[in-house]
Formats: C-alpha cells, sequence, structure tokens
C-alpha cells in the first residue's frame, strides 16, 4: 500500500504541473488574441488622459495667471507710486544742493531772460 500512495502522489503532482502548464499557454494565447483590442482600448485611455490633463493644466494656469495678476496689481501701482515719491525728493535735493552753490534754477533763468526781453523792448521804444 506504500507504494501506491507514492504512485498516486506523483501521478496528482505531475497532473497538477500539467495543468499549471496549461493554464499558462492559454494565458499566452488568450493575450496573443486580444492584445491588439487590448492596445487599442489601453492607447485610447491614453489619449482620455492626455486631453483631461490638457485641459486641467489650463484651468489650472488660468486660474494661477488670475491670482497673480490679482495680487501683482498693487505692487506695481504702489512701486509706480514710490518712484514718483522718490523722484520728487530727489528733485527737491537737488534743487538744493544747486542753490546751496549759488547755481540758478531753470525758473531763475526764465524769469531773468524775460526780464531781458522786457527791457530789451522798452530800449527799442526809446529809441
Amino acid at each position: 500500500m506504500a507504494t501506491k500512495r507514492n504512485k498516486n502522489q506523483t501521478t496528482s503532482s505531475a497532473d497538477k504541473a500539467h495543468t499549471v502548464w496549461l493554464a499558462g499557454l492559454g494565458a499566452v494565447s488568450i493575450a496573443q488574441k486580444r492584445s491588439t483590442e487590448l492596445l487599442a482600448g489601453l492607447a485610447a485611455e491614453g489619449r482620455d488622459f492626455q486631453a483631461r490633463a490638457q485641459r486641467l493644466a489650463r484651468e489650472v494656469g488660468a486660474d494661477a495667471k488670475a491670482q497673480l495678476k490679482g495680487v501683482v496689481a498693487p505692487l506695481r501701482m504702489h512701486a509706480r507710486d514710490n518712484a514718483r515719491k522718490i523722484g520728487v525728493l530727489i528733485e527737491r535735493g537737488v534743487a538744493l544742493a544747486l542753490d546751496k552753490l549759488g547755481v540758478p534754477s531753470k525758473s531763475d533763468i526764465e524769469a531773468l531772460s524775460q526780464r531781458m526781453s522786457a527791457l530789451s523792448r522798452q530800449l527799442k521804444a526809446t529809441k
């Protein structure tokens, strides 16, 4: 009886191995048959995913641009105001320095020019 068990166990092990082998061959056969439609399905899913990703990227980009524009606009205005203020301060400082050095300002020169024109007219009128 001991030999019958070994023979039965060996036979059932061989049957199991053969069944697994056949199942593997069946899987390969099914994969070959369905590979074309599987590949087409995967490609279609890839195209769909790519379109969704691009649409999402555009939406996120537009939202980010709008938010950035909302943040940057006040900063630009503030920078322009500061630049104007600094420009005025620099002009005042330069005018003060030139005044201390005795250099006449543009308005001083224009006033002097107008006075000279008026005096020239008076001289011509007296001749």
